[in-house]
């Protein structure tokens, strides 16, 4: 395991390597990306939380439609920001995407410390087996 602390406001971030036992998250909020079927979306809200699959696709259109971070919170503790930054690849290297996306961050940080109040945070953002691209984890911590 790979650790690296920061403190951000109140917040200590930890980096860790791929856990998959969702009983380990359990009482964490998620942040995740807006992606329904087979997901990590899907995996945290439907296996994990009970949440129904037209539920899950339903906040995912939205988040993605409206391009704006939604939360699934008070009916379960999830969040998610747009796909597009993991699954478009005009976003790889695009400044103006990086700020987009650090703006989402910055809104899900707001509504947790005044509505959500989650003292654990998840955030998981792979889409695949692949690695989550680096700007996107520098500018999540």
């Amino acid at each position: 395991m790979v650790q690296r602390h920061s403190r951000i406001a109140q917040m200590k971030i930890t980096r860790q390597k791929q856990n998959s036992d969702a009983a380990a998250w359990r009482d964490w909020h998620i942040l995740t990306v807006a992606e329904a079927g087979f997901s990590m979306l899907d995996i945290y809200g439907r296996h994990q939380n009970q949440v129904g699959t037209e539920v899950i696709q339903r906040f995912a259109d939205r988040v993605n439609e409206t391009n704006e971070a939604g939360s699934l919170h008070p009916a379960a503790p999830i969040s998610a920001v747009p796909r597009r930054y993991f699954r478009a690849p005009d976003t790889i290297s695009d400044p103006d995407a990086l700020n987009d996306f650090k703006s989402h961050l910055r809104h899900f940080l707001s509504a947790n410390e005044s509505t959500v109040r989650a003292k654990r945070v998840l955030i998981d953002f792979h889409v695949s087996s692949a690695p989550v691209p680096d700007r996107y984890l520098d500018a999540t911590e």
